[in-house]
C-alpha cells in the first residue's frame, strides 16, 4: 500500500484497473467463443456422412517449444488406413494468437489446422486425408463439441477425437467405478461408453493394443459415429496412441529439436 501511495493516483489507478481489464476482456472473449459455438454446433453431424471407403487417414499434432505458449510447430502425418505406411507429411511453424483457456481448445487450435489442411488440399489434393484424427476431444465436451467437432465442422472433414486422459465434467469422472471398467478391457477393441449427466453416451473409452493396459478416450468429432471412430481408431493402433497422431507428434518434437540446435 505504502508503494501505491508513492506511485501517484494515475500509476495507482492503472495498476488496480490492469487486472479488471484483463478479466473484463477474457469474459467478452468466451461470450464470443459461447456464441460461436452454438452456431457451428448447429451444423455437427455424429454420423457417418462420407462417400466411399475411408483409405487416407490423417493425424494432426502440435507440440511447444519449451516454456513457450506461443511458438509451436504443426504436424499433419496421412497414413494407408490398410497398410499403415506414411503416404504424406507435413510440418511447419506456427505462432499461436488466442491464449488457452480451458473448455474452449479449438479456438486456440483450429485455425491452424484449418490453414494446414487448406494447404495440403490445394497442393497435394491426392494425399488429403478421408477423415482425420486430432489429439483432443470431439464430443465428450461439456458442451458436446471440442477440439475435434470444430475442426470438422470448419474443414468439412470427417473428424476423430482421441485423448489420453479423461475430460472430467459433471456426471463424467475417474472413479472407483470408472476404474474398474477400464481394468475390465481385456483385448483390443474393447471399450465402455462414456455418459454425461444426462446419460447421453458422449465417447468411448478403447483399449487400442494388446501392450497398452490404459484406454485413450475416443469420440466422435464430425460426419463419423462412434462405432466407425473406435473401429478406424483400432485399426491404426500400433501402441496406445493411434499411429497417424503418434507420429504426427514425433515429426513435431524433432522439428522442435532441429530448431533448437539452429
Amino acid at each position: 500500500m505504502f508503494l501505491l501511495y508513492n506511485l501517484g493516483v494515475w500509476q495507482t489507478l492503472t495498476i488496480l484497473l490492469i487486472p479488471t481489464i484483463y478479466l473484463l476482456r477474457r469474459s467478452i472473449k468466451i461470450i464470443y467463443f459461447n456464441v460461436l459455438q452454438s452456431i457451428l454446433k448447429r451444423r455437427v453431424k455424429f454420423s457417418d456422412c462420407y462417400s466411399g471407403k475411408l483409405k487416407y487417414v490423417g493425424g494432426i499434432d502440435i507440440s511447444f517449444i519449451k516454456d513457450d505458449a506461443v511458438n509451436a510447430c504443426i504436424s499433419l502425418v496421412v497414413l494407408d488406413l490398410d497398410s499403415l505406411e506414411t503416404v504424406f507429411s507435413r510440418n511447419k511453424m506456427i505462432q499461436m494468437t488466442c491464449e488457452y483457456i480451458p473448455g474452449y481448445l479449438a479456438f486456440r487450435e483450429t485455425p491452424h489446422i484449418s490453414k494446414l489442411l487448406k494447404e495440403v488440399q490445394e497442393e497435394y489434393p491426392m494425399f488429403y486425408p478421408d477423415v482425420l484424427i486430432v489429439d483432443g476431444n470431439g464430443r465428450l465436451h461439456k458442451k458436446e463439441f471440442g477440439l475435434a467437432c470444430q475442426t470438422g465442422v470448419t474443414c468439412d472433414i470427417p473428424c476423430i477425437g482421441v485423448a489420453k486422459n479423461l475430460y472430467q465434467m459433471d456426471g463424467c469422472l475417474r472413479d472407483d467405478e470408472h476404474k474398474t471398467a477400464i481394468n475390465n478391457l481385456k483385448i483390443p477393441g474393447d471399450k465402455f461408453e462414456i455418459r454425461n449427466k444426462d446419460e447421453t453416451v458422449i465417447g468411448c473409452a478403447l483399449r487400442t493394443t494388446a501392450a497398452s493396459t490404459k484406454p485413450v478416450y475416443v469420440s466422435e468429432g464430425h460426419r463419423v459415429s462412434l462405432k466407425t471412430a473406435c473401429e478406424v481408431v483400432t485399426k491404426c493402433s500400433k501402441f496406445r496412441v493411434p499411429e497417424p497422431v503418434r507420429l504426427a507428434d514425433i515429426l513435431s518434437r524433432e522439428a522442435l529439436r532441429q530448431l533448437e540446435k539452429k
